[in-house]
């Protein structure tokens, strides 16, 4: 993981060595410094600093149990309104536990549990005065409940646990999973992507790792073919947050 600090080190030895008067400074070391040189493919050059890059965001990553910090955390659903907008609506009350393994990040997995009751959608308007007929109070319940839309009564939690990752490059991957909503389970595929760690003070030692992950499946999948021509039946689900290392017992 540090090659590229190690190639550096002993490249600025060498010419410390070769300028120092005390060694000669003859054309041999010159000569040879720079045959050593040109004997390093600019490829493997590339590859070696890029490789340290890559090392960098998962140095000294704990392999742990995370939490959900849900302070700094965002899970929304995305589908198409009337084929000329995208319409985004944002869940307010969901968890997730992952078990991260920074060597071998294959093997790491997640379970998720939403609550369909916990929505938030920009709907300025008053609900009940454009919808005197309905039984829910507001646009947000009626999302929640309604049996064309989450059916949070019948069905009060939307979960994904995952069952294989895959590394796709440096910090992405997928990861896939059991999707189950509205009483149906069927396989998923996140694409993730490792933004990095930090620590604060308020975390002290603990880490805290933050990942974006995005989704996309048809929602006739899961027996949702209500309002078909009005709404998509193409979901996009898009996730970015923060998970906090569990405190050691």
């Amino acid at each position: 993981m540090k090659l590229t600090q190690i190639l550096l080190v002993g490249a600025s030895a060498l010419f410390i060595t070769a300028c120092d008067p005390a060694t000669g400074n003859d054309d041999t070391d010159v000569d040879t410094a720079a045959d050593e040189a040109e004997a390093t493919p600019e490829g493997e050059a590339t590859d070696v600093a890029e490789e340290s890059d890559r090392a960098e965001k998962l140095q000294g990553v704990a392999t742990a149990t995370y939490e959900l910090e849900p302070t700094h955390a965002f899970l929304s659903f995305t589908v198409t309104h009337g084929g000329v907008s995208e319409y985004t609506v944002d869940f307010t009350d969901f968890d997730a536990t992952l078990d991260f393994n920074p060597d071998e990040p294959a093997t790491s997995s997640i379970e998720v549990m939403i609550d369909p009751m916990g929505l938030n959608v920009n709907y300025p308007s008053d609900f009940k005065a454009g919808h005197p007929d309905s039984p829910y109070s507001t646009w947000p319940e009626a999302l929640s409940k309604d049996e064309r839309f989450l059916q949070a009564g019948e069905y009060p939690e939307i979960t994904f646990v995952s069952t294989s990752a895959e590394r796709t490059g440096d910090y992405t991957g997928t990861v896939t999973g059991d999707l189950t909503f509205l009483g149906v389970t069927k396989p998923v595929t996140m694409d993730v992507t490792y933004n990095g760690t930090a620590n604060t003070p308020w975390t002290g030692e603990r880490d805290l790792i933050g990942f974006n992950a995005t989704t996309t499946f048809n929602r006739s999948e899961f027996g949702q073919e209500s309002m078909a021509g009005v709404i998509s039946d193409e979901v996009t689900v898009a996730f970015s947050g923060e998970f906090i290392q569990e405190e050691a017992e």
